[in-house]
């Protein structure tokens, strides 16, 4: 681990067990500061949620995600999915989302009246387990498929190659890290032989050949904004059309992995540079996407409360 980003956690860590040993002692788990962050005990997981002091909009945000949808980590002051849940469900509360500038200078959510769900599944690849997007945004004629991450250091791998001889699918699933046949498939792809539908629909968005062999596969480090993609830009025909969706990341600012030399910025770098179109991944800090909310005084002092999060104008 970089000192960068192993600084960049211990100021959050501080900054967490501050807030939470000042609000809701009684309510967290027992476990020793030492050891990792605040997580709130089982039955007061949605404390960690923020939320207004208007019941009926607070009931209304807590119910966003429900309990079966939840991650594993949702209790934590470090998960992404609690966090996105406080921003996006103030935001799904009324919040016009035109105008809002994404850091390429273009539209971060496209000037549009949507839908927003959270942790949507896109059951439209062929996936033996659905893509869940964070936050999907539809109208009748574009899709936004937001990622939010925190203190995450990278985007997610694919795993096949990650996959050893002590698991069920390792002789069917693994890989090399190449994009060939191998250990008798049909299909280059490991994953196209138990039916996902990825690669039918990648050369549309990508500069990448489905019909060639390829040394190193370029989806293997993309593989989770590649997914967030196909499902914005993929509909039930298999057909990827580029210009009816896009990707916005939303990150911490603070993150080292997000600036010049980090991981996560290089992985949005490959996809960014790998892209037919421009403006297909797009991103923006939640800094940035506060301070350009109206009305949400509430959400920014508790952010800034809570996890250190101070609006910064783009």
């Amino acid at each position: 681990m970089s000192s960068d980003w192993n600084g960049y956690f211990r100021g959050l860590h501080d900054t967490w067990w501050q807030w939470a040993a000042r609000n809701h002692p009684a309510e967290l788990d027992g476990v020793s500061r030492a050891s990792r962050p605040p997580v709130f005990a089982k039955g007061f997981e949605e404390l960690n949620v923020i939320v207004p002091e208007d019941r009926e909009l607070a009931e209304h945000i807590r119910r966003l995600i429900p309990r079966s949808q939840r991650h594993r980590g949702y209790a934590s002051m470090r998960s992404s999915q609690a966090l996105a849940q406080s921003v996006f469900g103030a935001i799904a509360a009324g919040e016009n989302l035109n105008g809002i500038i994404a850091d390429c200078g273009r539209s971060a959510f496209r000037n549009s009246e949507f839908t927003m769900d959270m942790e949507h599944e896109a059951h439209w690849l062929g996936e033996p387990r659905p893509t869940s997007i964070d936050v999907f945004l539809r109208s009748s004629n574009y899709r936004v498929a937001v990622e939010c991450k925190f203190t995450e250091r990278e985007f997610g791998l694919c795993s096949r190659p990650n996959l050893t001889p002590n698991d069920a699918s390792y002789e069917e699933q693994f890989c090399d890290g190449s994009y060939s046949r191998q250990r008798k498939r049909i299909a280059r792809c490991s994953l196209t032989e138990i039916g996902a539908s990825y690669w039918e629909a990648l050369p549309n968005l990508f500069q990448w050949d489905a019909q060639k062999d390829l040394v190193v596969c370029p989806f293997a480090k993309t593989y989770q904004l590649a997914r967030n993609v196909l499902a914005a830009c993929t509909y039930n025909d298999g057909i990827a059309r580029p210009d009816t969706g896009h990707v916005l990341v939303v990150y911490d600012a603070r993150n080292p992995e997000f600036h010049n030399g980090g991981g996560a910025l290089a992985q949005f770098d490959e996809a960014t540079g790998a892209s037919l179109v421009p403006g297909l991944f797009r991103k923006l800090s939640w800094q940035n996407l506060i301070a350009q909310l109206t009305d949400f005084d509430w959400l920014d002092d508790a952010l800034r409360q809570r996890h250190g999060i101070i609006a910064e104008k783009l």
